[in-house]
This record gives C-alpha cells, structure tokens and sequence, in this order.
C-alpha cells in the first residue's frame, strides 16, 4: 500500500487529534481548580496562575481542533468521491467555531487587565473575526470557497512545517 494510498483510508490521525484535545481540557480544568493554581496570582492579583494554566490547555485544544480541522480537508480533497464535496466546508466551519470559543478563552488571561473601553475594542476585534469565519461559511456553503480553503491549509502546512505534498 502506498503512503498516498495509506493516507486516504487511515484516520488513525483524527484519533490522535481527539485525544490531544481531550487531555489539554481534561488537564486544563484539572490544574486550574487546583488550590495552588487558584491562590498563585501576578499583576496585583488580577491574574492567577489558574486562569494562565486553563488559557494554555483550552487554546491548545483550540489549536489541535482547527488542525484537526485543516488535516480533514486535505484528507476529503485526497479521498475524493461522494465525500469531496465536504472538503470545503469543513474548515470555514471549525474556523468559525474556534473563532467563537477563542473569545472566551483570550479573555481569561485579558479580561482582569482590561479597562473598559479596551474590553469594547476586544469585542469588536473578534465580532469582525465571527463574522468574516460567518460569510466564509456562507460561501462554502454556496461553492465559492475552494479557492480561500486552498490558500489556507497550504499556508497553515508551510507555517506549521508539515505540508503535504497532493496531487493535482
């Protein structure tokens, strides 16, 4: 079996995916209600080391959850056929929904440093965000966004070091 051949029926990968997601949140949560974790604070006591420990595991998961997401879509491109159509919406899709929880997660590490009107700027930066990963969606949804997937997952494989050579 060849390794493209290997790659288009083994999903061992996605396992791993799950599992690396699992554990930062499982370790996340754990560590973070952690008395010692909870009580050790910086900046005055804004900021614990409970909400630093909790923003590494959740935006750890977020990262392996859009790679998981980037890695589907090159998997659907590669494994073709009544499933191709998935390829392109997988990744506005996770997007979107990383986009969303990365709010939340940010804000555990910013939110007891910021003022109001910082706090304002924060919202707007990541309604802005939302709503572009929405109109992404939107447009996969409508066939239109093969060419932006495209550009993405292979920057993101030139940025994270493990492109993948496909085939044309």
């Amino acid at each position: 079996m060849t390794k493209s051949t290997q790659t288009n029926t083994d999903w061992s990968w996605a396992v791993r995916h799950v599992a690396v997601i699992v554990v930062a949140l499982v370790l996340a949560a754990a560590i973070g209600s952690m008395e010692l974790f909870i009580k050790t604070t910086i900046f005055g006591g804004k900021l614990s080391a409970s909400h630093l420990v909790r923003f590494m595991g959740y935006g750890a998961a977020l990262a392996a959850l859009w790679m998981l997401g980037r890695r589907s879509a090159i998997a659907l491109q590669q494994l073709g056929g009544r499933w191709s159509f998935l390829q392109h919406l997988v990744l506005p899709v996770v997007s979107l929904v990383v986009v969303s929880i990365a709010y939340t997660v940010v804000l555990l590490i910013l939110n007891p440093l910021m003022n109001a009107a910082s706090h304002n700027i924060y919202n707007w930066v990541f309604i802005v965000a939302i709503l572009a990963c929405s109109g992404w969606v939107l447009m996969a949804v409508l066939g239109q966004s093969a060419s932006l997937t495209s550009v993405l997952t292979s920057a993101a494989g030139r940025f994270g070091g493990s492109s993948r050579k496909r085939k044309s």
